[in-house]
């Protein structure tokens, strides 16, 4: 009899304090966000690296890109940085999703946009993709590429008009000065 005294006051003292038996029926609210609304803009030819920042949900994360393009030469870690060298100038939109750990993973997704100019001018071993009114400075030995036509850059303080769109690469052993400038234009 004591028994069932002790354990009818231990129930009665846990009631009181406010313990349930049952086990609530509510749903989690969790959610899992992309902070992140902009990105800065990048060179090409300079390494470009920018992290993006998840709030709320359970880390780590996965960040995938789940729809159109990140610049030529950069990537996107599984740990959220856009890193690597941009090769080609322009202007990139994308969307990348966001994953936490909870099973089933809670999800977000952000559109982003990431704009890469060209340098002043190109140096041996790099490459660039003009956008219309585009200039750059290159060396001699460059090659222009345009709608299926090339030629070679010759002499120094010239001045080429060439079409939008059109690839210029510099020899990776070229050691002359960038003094030719490159016109993309109409």
């Amino acid at each position: 009899m004591n028994k069932i005294l002790a354990g009818a006051f231990f129930l009665a003292t846990l009631v009181a304090c406010g313990v349930e038996w049952f086990p609530s029926n509510e749903v989690s609210t969790s959610s899992v966000s992309i902070s992140t609304k902009s990105l800065a803009a990048g060179t090409v030819g300079t390494p470009y690296s920018q992290s993006l920042v998840a709030t709320g949900g359970t880390s780590p994360y996965t960040w995938t890109v789940s729809s159109g393009d990140i610049p030529a030469g950069l990537s996107l870690s599984t740990a959220g940085v856009i890193s690597g060298t941009p090769t080609t100038a322009g202007t990139s939109t994308f969307t990348v999703q966001l994953s936490d750990s909870t099973t089933p993973p809670l999800t977000a997704t952000q559109e982003l946009t990431i704009v890469m100019a060209l340098p002043g001018a190109l140096a041996a071993g790099q490459t660039a993709t003009l956008r219309s009114n585009d200039s750059i400075m290159v060396p001699p030995g460059t090659t222009i590429t345009a709608n299926g036509n090339s030629i070679t850059v010759t002499g120094h303080n010239g001045r080429l008009i060439t079409s939008p769109g059109a690839v210029l690469a510099v020899p990776s052993d070229a050691t002359e000065t960038a003094d030719n400038v490159v016109i993309a234009s109409l």
